[in-house]
């Protein structure tokens, strides 16, 4: 079985407010992602925007680019 690796785009915006957005890559909408039964998500801060620490009971990875 071939895995589709070609780039994907967040296709379900969570929430959006005025420091920001979050969207969602649901692990169904990704054969990678529904293989490794993992999801993923992008949060925009905008300048200014801050957000609040949060807690959950799953493992998190996070990036920063700019």
């Amino acid at each position: 079985m071939a895995l589709d690796l070609s780039p994907k785009f967040a296709n379900k915006k969570i929430f959006e407010g005025e420091g920001g957005s979050y969207y969602s890559w649901p692990g169904t909408g990704s054969n990678l992602l529904g293989e490794s039964k993992v999801g993923a998500g992008i949060l925009l801060l905008k300048p200014g925007g801050f957000a609040l620490p949060h807690y959950a009971d799953c493992s998190k990875v996070g990036y920063v680019l700019q």
